[in-house]
């Protein structure tokens, strides 16, 4: 399932944040529904109780002041205590109204009606018994249980209140390990949704630079493709132009290179036969002075064909840079045939090779490998002094092949070695017997170490010492190609 992008590049940031602070404002909602259940709670389990527990005790103090009234009137049979119990009365019913609106348990329940039948038959009595003494030690008895009843009630408030308490201690615990929890597994979201995104923005932005890296190595075989919104895939649109366009103009360079080295080939061959013609005598006998001019044109215009050859040779490596042919290649055999390639050039000199190749395979490109290694060859043998030795080393070093190329020639000047490796360039101590080169050898040893991920260097002597180290594994090699 291919990934979809938003159009720009700003929306993807925003489309990020905007998911990202999803689980942060999921948590803090959370919370506050917590929280406001636990107030609602509070409110409603606690802060009632109390207003009964209270409006409970309120009406023991009613229950006193009636007992106190209606005792009186039994006792002196005076109106005024008669009319003082009515009052009191009615605010003891008044107060037990209000008791009976209010959010009671079954129990409490229960105990209201069981007071308010109390103090009715209380009522009952003491309109129906003349006021007497006997009938005030009644009526106390009477009040003394009905006092017990507004106690009961109490008590039962005290215990609503303390379960209240309860409920209101455990749903704290709970949304405490609730939002606990939900921010053990907020963290990991978030965490988890902020990698995701910055992969998402980061990668085609990696893609941009990698394209752009391409093209400043002169890799321009691989189509640059950008994945990611709209305005990022515009931009990988216009690289891809850019290298389709750099592709042309180095088409157009090998071109010219190769018509240009083309037409310079008859006028040359032409003065080179003209002094071969002159130097054998031809046209007439030349005298000293003559001949060494002749010699001089004779040598130059070799010297300038071998130029345009080297040229040649060079536009051809160059255009094929780009592309390896990769596959599993055992590297001594590799080195074993390059060595058999020059054997000749080194008997005629004198010279010695002492090979020292451990097993090694890799996945790379195995004939750039040898001109690598041909080149690298070539050169000792060019520069060696007489019977001189030559070292050919190979071996693995932390995933990298390791190839080491030395001589016992007089090596290679440190201000020159950062410029022997720009094409046509030839060092300036070169011994005066060496056949002089095109100079482009070591710049195609570059170009294929880079190719190949790898690297070349020079290391002190005595003698020229190379280095090339290049990659051994397949998926490095597999992203160079």
């Amino acid at each position: 399932m291919k990934l979809s992008y938003p159009r720009s590049f700003l929306s993807l940031i925003l489309i990020g944040f905007t998911i990202v602070a999803v689980p942060l404002v999921f948590a803090l909602f959370a919370n506050a529904v917590a929280f406001e259940k636990l107030a609602a709670l509070s409110e409603q389990a606690v802060l009632a109780a109390v207003k009964v527990t209270q409006v409970s005790r309120s009406l023991t103090t009613s229950i006193a002041s009636l007992e106190r009234t209606a005792r009186q009137y039994a006792v002196a049979g005076e109106t005024p205590f008669l009319e003082a119990y009515r009052a009191n009365r009615a605010a003891f019913a008044q107060t037990l109204r209000s008791l009976d609106d209010m959010p009671l348990s079954d129990a409490q329940r229960a105990e209201s009606a069981a007071i308010a039948r109390m103090e009715e038959d209380i009522h009952a009595l003491l309109s129906s018994s003349p006021p007497s003494p006997d009938l005030s030690i009644r009526l106390a008895a009477e009040f003394a249980r009905l006092a017990g009843r507004s106690q009961t009630l109490v008590a039962l408030g005290d215990r609503v209140i303390d379960e209240g308490i309860d409920r209101l201690r455990a749903q704290a615990v709970k949304s405490r390990s609730g939002v606990f929890w939900l921010m053990v597994a907020l963290i990991p979201t978030a965490v988890l949704l902020i990698a995701s995104f910055t992969f998402l923005i980061a990668r085609p932005i990696n893609q941009v630079s990698a394209g752009i890296r391409r093209l400043g190595d002169g890799e321009f075989a691989r189509p640059i493709e950008i994945e990611g919104p709209g305005d990022m895939v515009r931009l990988g649109e216009q690289l891809d132009w850019l290298r389709r366009r750099l592709v042309t103009l180095e088409e157009q360079k090998t071109r010219f290179l190769q018509h240009i080295s083309h037409e310079l080939k008859t006028p040359l061959t032409a003065l080179r036969e003209g002094s071969d013609l002159l130097s054998s005598g031809v046209v007439g006998s030349l005298n000293a002075e003559q001949r060494e001019i002749a010699r001089i044109l004779r040598e130059n215009s070799i010297e300038l064909r071998k130029l345009i050859e080297g040229l040649l040779n060079y536009s051809a490596v160059h255009a094929q840079a780009s592309f390896l042919d990769a596959k599993i290649v055992q590297l001594r055999d590799v080195v074993r045939r390059v060595v058999n390639d020059r054997k000749l050039a080194m008997v005629t000199r004198g010279v010695r090779v002492d090979l020292n190749c451990e097993n090694v395979t890799a996945y790379c490109d195995e004939e750039k490998v040898r001109i690598m290694l041909d080149n690298l060859l070539s050169n000792a043998v060019k520069y060696s002094p007489e019977r001189g030795l030559i070292t050919v080393k190979l071996y693995k070093e932390r995933g990298e092949a390791v190839f080491e190329v030395a001589d016992e020639g007089p090596g290679i000047p440190a201000p020159e070695r950062e410029r022997v490796f720009e094409a046509f360039y030839r060092g300036t101590d070169a011994p005066v017997a060496a056949i002089k080169g095109s100079g482009l050898g070591l710049s195609i040893v570059k170009e294929y170490v880079q190719l190949h991920k790898g690297k070349v260097e020079i290391l002190d002597g005595p003698g020229a010492r190379f280095r090339i180290r290049i990659p051994r594994r397949r998926d490095r090699a597999e992203a160079a190609a």
